[in-house]
């Protein structure tokens, strides 16, 4: 396992008049705290998400030695959970970093509290967040901007979904369906299964997903080891209300594409789907996909959240959107004013041609 020892987290610091902090180690939450903290996660629609479980903070906080918990506290009771990674210079990011999907406070309605007290209360001087459910008041004036995470909507059935995507005209379903036809024609029996055991498949799609990243130029995920201890974590991990979820779609006995994810007692998040590029004309993903919808029902999902991203088959399978904001809540100090200074590298960065090709120069020639 990976991570780095930090300083002792601070005394409890108060909110406001009735709501205290305490900070815990990830690792140091007891049965009655999770249990709690499960309560209000499913009390909230807008804590759906299983990343607002914490069960994924858990299985985070054994992969990394930087995760922590602030519990807020009235009358001695939790109310609310801000789970948080703390860096160096009190440098504080989201529970899984680049994992993470969906980032907030899971705070009981009707409690009073304030972000950047919150944030002090942690002993963090910048809290930065890219997944943040914007819906969340206390954040709203730390934000930069606002993104669509899309989402098939299932609480009425898989019949309904279809049928709200065929009356809108989405051609992606007939097109999808012709090319499962035409796998099967020409290289065997198609299948699919889902809640897969085997750790070879969950290999498998690590490196097919490596490999994409680094066609692509993206940052590789998979080079890092905690984010292999995260997902090999949370493969084992089932509850009543979460569990890591692994799929494939075979030919015959070959895996052509697979996809792990993990869910709550109502989301599914579709979170890293791969395929073998030999069978990139069959769309493979997109077959695994719908068949993720086929069988939805039976886990008890309500909705299958694709995430953030501009990708045409999100647009055309999505029924409805999450605002996720990114932003900052930063204190004054000398820490925040070295962030804003490598804040505003990255950001030219982005807005050029050039964050891709910056990212193969790093990383050297392929052998």
């Amino acid at each position: 396992m990976s991570g780095r020892r930090l300083a002792p987290a601070p005394e409890p610091r108060s909110l406001d008049r009735s709501v205290s902090v305490r900070v815990l180690p990830g690792r140091g939450l007891n049965g009655g705290l999770t249990a709690r903290w499960s309560e209000l996660q499913q009390a909230t629609p807008a804590f759906g998400s299983p990343f607002f479980c914490p069960e994924f903070t858990t299985i985070v906080a054994d992969a990394r030695d930087d995760v922590h918990v602030g519990v807020l506290e009235c009358d001695d009771q939790p109310v609310g959970f801000f789970p948080f990674q703390r860096g160096r210079l009190g440098l504080g990011s989201p529970v899984g970093s680049m994992l993470s999907d969906y980032q907030g406070a899971i705070v009981e309605g009707g409690v009073a509290w304030d972000a950047t007290d919150l944030i002090d209360a942690c002993g963090l001087k910048i809290w930065e967040f890219d997944h943040l459910i914007a819906s969340q008041r206390a954040f709203v004036p730390f934000h930069r901007q606002s993104r669509p995470s899309w989402v098939m909507d299932l609480q009425d059935g898989v019949e309904a979904y279809l049928g709200s995507r065929q009356r809108a005209g989405v051609r992606e379903l007939s097109a999808v369906a012709r090319k499962r036809r035409k796998l099967e024609r020409e290289h065997g029996e198609v299948r699919v299964a889902h809640e897969l055991a085997d750790p070879g498949v969950l290999a498998m799609l690590e490196r097919w997903k490596s490999d994409q990243y680094r066609r692509t130029g993206a940052a590789d995920h998979m080079a890092e080891g905690w984010v292999r201890d995260v997902l090999r974590l949370a493969h084992l991990r089932r509850t009543p209300t979460f569990a890591g979820v692994l799929s494939a779609l075979y030919v015959g006995d070959r895996v052509v594409a697979a996809h792990f994810g993990i869910r709550s007692t109502s989301v599914w998040h579709y979170w890293y789907p791969a395929y073998d590029p030999a069978f990139g004309q069959y769309s493979p993903g997109l077959i695994l996909l719908l068949s993720m919808v086929e069988s939805a029902p039976s886990l008890g999902i309500r909705a299958i959240d694709l995430g953030k991203g501009d990708a045409r088959y999100k647009r055309a399978l999505a029924t409805s959107t999450v605002a996720l904001a990114e932003g900052a809540v930063v204190r004054p100090s000398l820490a925040a004013d070295a962030w804003r200074v490598r804040h505003e590298a990255r950001a030219l960065i982005k807005r050029t041609r050039m964050g891709p090709r910056l990212r193969r120069l790093a990383r050297g020639p392929r052998a």
